[in-house]
């Protein structure tokens, strides 16, 4: 009996799984840059981590985690993003004590939400992001902005948006709160059942709503920027002038919220617009907290960071034809004729191995055209031929399958051949790039 995969999953495969190694690699190295250090935190954490720092409030908590009771009887959770972990780990291996601030941290690796799924939503999904955590400056806040859009640039995007905004400090979000449910409590009746929870928990949530009869009574709402306190604002025009100066393109959406109730002072998100002009919403998005690691239990520390989703990045990637290098290379493929060249061809693919080479070796037997075949979809750079003849010379045909030429080598001259090989075609591809 055949048996599927669960709902709202799927397999990453083939160019697929080569396409996320490339996109995982550009984030790291885009991270590396800017001197963040990879933390790799568990998937499964105490249902109480989630609860506490991302929010009760928040869609996530009251409908999309995946919780269960373990053999202990202790509720654990799948986790829903990775940001709570990386501050339990902060706060449980006190690293604001013994590591220089800010602590920089990246992370990459699949999280699990209960949601609808659709195009490029998965009920398991997997995230890159950053934080860095025990700096408050406004610095600190355009430094994770900028490193974001970066990355994404490096990727091959072009038409990215910022999207930001400011939540302000506490106190201009209670005076703001307070506007809100003024505001808010004339519409409440005709307003979605999910509102009337968060008009109750967290009138802010309400700004987030996606269903367009309410989206429309939002817009007549107080805006965020009326309630600033001075120091807030300053804050915030601090970090656009910082964009500006780095010629960051940005729109300000006084309706931005973010899904997590964490946030304090700047979130943002990057949106796309695809060539052929449709907006695609937000790719990635992030912002400034300030109670994270005390709510866990550390220090009052600050700090910011973003996310983007693995699987619309390449989605979006894939649609506008951004992918590169991600079909199958080899640079070697060798084909045996017959059984006594399998053990030659054997010992042939293990010192190319050895020397760093990717090699294939034809392990069945099967015919000359089978295996240029298979050498050509592999897409190999060489194919080594070895028959009878070159059983006793003790050579070994090399065939260029870019070129169709062909060449013997000795056996014993096979590494100093292959390096000669690739110094020239790395030498061509470079003078390729100069023209």
């Amino acid at each position: 009996m055949e048996i599927n995969l669960p709902k709202g999953t799927h397999d990453v495969i083939l160019d697929e799984a080569r396409a996320y190694d490339r996109i995982e690699t550009v984030f790291k190295a885009a991270a590396d840059l800017y001197g963040f250090n990879e933390m790799r935190t568990p998937v499964i954490e105490h249902t109480e981590l989630f609860v506490r720092s991302v929010g009760d409030s928040s869609d996530i908590v009251r409908k999309e985690m995946y919780t269960f009771k373990d053999k202990g009887d202790r509720s654990i959770t799948l986790r829903p993003e990775l940001t709570a972990g990386i501050m339990r780990s902060i706060v449980n291996n006190k690293l604001y004590a013994t590591q220089d601030l800010p602590l920089k941290a990246y992370y990459v690796g699949p999280a699990f939400r209960y949601e609808r799924p659709q195009l490029g939503r998965y009920r398991q999904f997997n995230q890159f992001g950053v934080e860095a955590v025990g700096v408050t400056s406004p610095y600190s806040d355009a430094e994770v902005i900028m490193l974001g859009f970066n990355a994404l640039k490096m990727l091959g995007f072009e038409d990215i948006t910022l999207k930001i905004n400011t939540l302000g400090d506490e106190a201009s979000r209670n005076n703001y709160r307070v506007a809100l449910k003024e505001y808010f409590a004339h519409h409440l009746e005709g307003m979605c059942e999910d509102c009337k929870v968060r008009y109750e928990v967290n009138p802010l949530r309400i700004l987030d709503c996606k269903v367009p009869e309410d989206q429309k009574i939002v817009e007549g709402a107080p805006k965020m920027s009326n309630y600033l306190s001075p120091e807030a604002k300053d804050r915030f025009d601090a970090i656009l002038a910082l964009l500006d100066a780095f010629s960051v393109p940005y729109e300000i959406d006084e309706n931005l919220v973010r899904g997590l109730d964490y946030y304090s002072h700047v979130v943002f998100e990057y949106h796309y617009t695809t060539k052929k002009g449709v907006n695609v919403g937000a790719m990635g998005a992030g912002g400034h907290y300030d109670n994270l690691i005390s709510d866990l239990g550390g220090p009052a520390l600050s700090g910011v960071g973003f996310a983007c989703g693995i699987e619309r990045v390449y989605a979006l990637l894939k649609d506008d034809e951004l992918l590169v290098d991600t079909k199958e290379t080899t640079d070697f493929y060798v084909m045996p004729m017959g059984e006594e060249a399998l053990q030659d061809g054997f010992m042939v693919g293990a010192a190319l191995r050895a020397a760093g080479y990717r090699t294939e070796v034809c392990l069945e037997n099967k015919n000359f055209k089978t295996m240029f075949k298979r050498a050509e979809r592999k897409g190999s750079r060489f194919a080594i031929i070895i028959g009878d003849d070159e059983i006793k010379t003790e050579t070994v045909t090399m065939k260029n399958m870019a070129t169709q030429e062909q060449f013997k080598v000795a056996y014993g001259d096979l590494i100093a051949k292959a390096d000669e090989l690739f110094d020239l075609e790395d030498e061509e591809h470079h003078h390729h790039h100069e023209e």
